[in-house]
């Protein structure tokens, strides 16, 4: 074989392969057929009407510049027995002073309970023994927009913002932080 055949056979030998390694272009799928093999059953329309009727009515005081408070209500949050473990291992850390394990501990059971404002609180204070000032602030604030409905919670979290903005040397924050707590 000749220097330039042996150049061209290689040449589509490697196309070839090449060319088995592409993948086949998308093609989507068919939907899915319902099965219509029943009448379909129209909803039928309300006796009474969905909305009550609107009334004529006039205020008889100006509204005030301040918005009626809205009813607050506490929601339980029920957590799951391995995010309590961990919260409670994360304590026994913290209390012996272990910060880096009660972090990790507490970092465990954010990534199980993402939605736990519990778990924010303590993280929150976590970071703050460990000094990270904004990370221990960006959590209490995390914290605070999960705990909304629970007054409790809320003014807990605000009392440690303010500590937390003390400690970082933001007075300013500190006292609107704690004009927050406050409210609740």
């Amino acid at each position: 074989m000749t220097n330039s055949a042996l150049r061209f056979f290689m040449t589509g030998l490697m196309l070839s392969m090449l060319a088995a390694c592409s993948t086949t272009p998308y093609q989507p799928s068919q939907p899915p057929v319902d099965d219509r093999s029943s009448e379909p059953t129209l909803p039928q329309p309300p006796e009474t009407p969905a909305y009550p009727p609107v009334e004529d009515v006039t205020p008889e005081q100006p509204r005030s510049a301040q918005p009626a408070p809205s009813p607050q209500v506490q929601t339980p949050i029920k957590q799951s027995p391995a995010v309590v473990a961990l919260l409670d291992k994360a304590e026994q850390a913290r209390v012996s002073g272990d910060l880096r394990s009660a972090q990790n501990n507490l970092q465990r059971a954010q990534r199980i309970a993402p939605r736990d404002p519990k778990v924010y609180y303590s993280l929150a204070q976590t970071h703050m023994s460990l000094e990270d000032y904004d990370l221990a602030e960006q959590v209490a604030l995390k914290g605070v927009s999960l705990s909304s409905g629970n007054n409790v919670l809320l003014k807990r979290f605000w009392q440690l913002l303010t500590e937390i903005r003390l400690r970082a040397g933001d007075v300013s924050g500190a006292e609107v932080a704690k004009l927050r707590a406050q409210k609740y």
